[in-house]
């Protein structure tokens, strides 16, 4: 007996000797991802909120399934997935089985983390089981201050020519200390704004960017298209300066979001379209019709977007 209590605790002190020596996440440069379109108009499927919770129940696998109609139903040339991909203590195996099944779609996709990955699990650990991939284009980003992790640029090429662009930003998860007024959410620091500032300077092209919580400018709404079901927008909890160096710049073009699964509104805000996803998990909160937002732009630089849903693929 005392031999069994002695190889269990060796066994337990290998393994924590094996945790404290694992590979610290490694940071990366700021060379942007280069992505060719296929053709005259760039085309994006946004996907949110999927809260994957078991994965081999009737719901999970509804949302994989809706997720592969939605892929199948134009020509894209990347699908984004705009956080909470994961709200569960299997987390880790979720992501993994999330990995593979955007995979086998076969379409070049990125994603940024949301509020929830970290309910259980850190996000280093998200990193690490990413492994080996073909399509899956994703970036830790640099080592900024509070800059999280998933910092990172796309630029999209036409016969090798640069023709449009995507930023991607780590939105955090809720805060510990917060007033009332800004709320329980995470925001963008400040070095993640100066990182923003110092590539979009050099953008010859327009650009979008991606991130989990709305920016506070999305709060009140005004001319607004689509459903605003929920009790209030549910922003990043400071505004750190990202809107004014949009502005400053002239170059992001718009602002894509999750988070708030009862809103799938558009407005524009001082020339500049604010628009959320449609929730696409059915493991998530509320009623709204599952579905994704599809983002082209043309040859002239135009955008246009629109909400795709699942009756539309569902067959």
């Amino acid at each position: 007996m005392k031999k069994v209590i002695l190889s269990l605790l060796l066994v337990l002190l290998l393994a924590g000797l094996g945790a404290c020596h694992r590979p610290a996440v490694v940071y990366t440069d700021n060379e942007p991802f280069v992505l060719d379109i296929e053709g005259d108009t760039l085309k994006i499927l946004q996907l949110t909120d999927f809260h994957l919770t078991f994965g081999i129940d009737y719901n999970d696998q509804k949302t994989f399934r809706l997720i592969e109609k939605l892929a199948a139903h134009d020509t894209y040339d990347l699908i984004v997935i705009t956080g909470d991909l994961t709200m569960s203590p299997s987390a880790l195996r979720l992501f993994r089985q999330t990995i593979r099944r955007m995979e086998a779609i076969g379409i070049p996709w990125t994603f940024v983390f949301g509020n929830h990955e970290n309910d259980f699990h850190r996000h280093e650990q998200f990193i690490r089981h990413i492994g080996q991939t073909e399509h899956l284009l994703f970036k830790v980003g640099p080592e900024l201050e509070e800059g999280g992790f998933g910092n990172f640029k796309i630029t999209f090429t036409k016969d090798g020519n640069p023709f449009y662009h995507a930023y991607f930003l780590d939105s955090h998860s809720e805060v510990e200390d917060y007033t009332p007024e800004q709320g329980k959410y995470g925001y963008f620091s400040t070095a993640q704004v100066a990182w923003y500032r110092d590539l979009v300077k050099d953008d010859a092209e327009d650009s979008v960017v991606f991130t989990h919580i709305p920016l506070r400018q999305f709060i009140d709404p005004v001319d607004y298209d689509g459903i605003f079901n929920e009790d209030q927008v549910y922003a990043q909890g400071i505004d750190t300066g990202f809107f004014d160096a949009m502005l400053e710049f002239d170059r992001s073009r718009a602002v894509f979001v999750g988070h708030d699964h009862l809103n799938d509104f558009s407005f524009f805000r001082e020339g500049i379209l604010l628009a959320y996803g449609r929730i696409t998990g059915y493991n998530a909160y509320g009623n709204l019709e599952r579905g994704g937002r599809v983002i082209e732009i043309d040859d002239a630089g135009t955008l246009t977007t629109y909400i795709l849903l699942e009756s539309e693929v569902w067959s």
